[in-house]
C-alpha cells in the first residue's frame, strides 16, 4: 500500500455547486457522461471494476493518468445516475466550496475553516456518531484517511437526495465503504 500524498500545488483543482456539481462532473449523469467529462484528467481505473453497494447503487473508481493503480475518485450510481462523488485525501482533486479546500487538509483545519464558513453562510453542521462532520444543506460528508502516520480529510459530496440525514449513520443513503470502512 502506498501512504504517497499528491502535493497541493500538484493536485487537480475542482470547484463545486453544493447538490448540483463538482469539478467536471454533474449530478445525474450516467456512467458513461461521467467517464466522458473526466478524459484529461482521471482515466478510468484499469480493472474497470463497478463494485455494488446495494439496491441499484454501484461505484466507479477514477484514477490519476500518472499513478493508474490507485484510486483517486470513486463515483456513485443510483438507478443508473450519478449522486455521489467521494475524494482520496492522498491522491484526489483538491475541491473547493465556496474558496473553501475540502481534501488532503489536516482534520482540526478543515474543521475550523467549515464551522467559520457555516456562521457566515447560515449552514448547519452536524458531527455525526463517528465524529466526522456533515452538511445536508452542502451535500457534504467529510471523513479522515490514514497517510503513514497521519490523518487527512477525505471528502464526498452528494446530491440532494442522498444529502438527506447524511450526518446519521444509521439513516444515511451513504454506502458503508464512506462512512464504516474508512478507506484506509
Amino acid at each position: 500500500m502506498s501512504w504517497d500524498v499528491v502535493a497541493a500545488d500538484e493536485r487537480i483543482r475542482w470547484t463545486s455547486e453544493p447538490l448540483r456539481r463538482v469539478g467536471p462532473l454533474r449530478f445525474g449523469m450516467t456512467a458513461e457522461e461521467a467517464e466522458q467529462a473526466l478524459v484529461g484528467e482521471l482515466v478510468p481505473s484499469p480493472w474497470r471494476r463497478v463494485r455494488p453497494h446495494y439496491g441499484s447503487v454501484v461505484s466507479s473508481e477514477f484514477n490519476l493518468p500518472r499513478v493508474p493503480a490507485l484510486a483517486a475518485v470513486t463515483a456513485y450510481f443510483d438507478a443508473g445516475r450519478l449522486v455521489g462523488v467521494a475524494f482520496d485525501a492522498r491522491r484526489g482533486p483538491q475541491v473547493f466550496l465556496n474558496g473553501l479546500p475540502l481534501v488532503g487538509r489536516v482534520p482540526s483545519e478543515l474543521v475550523a475553516d467549515l464551522t467559520a464558513h457555516a456562521d457566515t453562510h447560515d449552514v448547519y453542521l452536524q458531527h455525526t456518531q463517528l465524529g466526522d462532520l456533515a452538511s445536508e444543506e452542502l451535500g457534504f460528508f467529510g471523513s479522515t484517511q490514514r497517510a503513514g502516520d497521519v490523518l487527512l480529510t477525505r471528502a464526498m459530496l452528494v446530491d440532494s437526495r442522498w444529502a438527506e440525514r447524511i450526518g446519521d449513520h444509521s439513516e444515511t443513503y451513504l454506502p458503508t465503504a464512506e462512512w464504516r470502512d474508512r478507506m484506509w
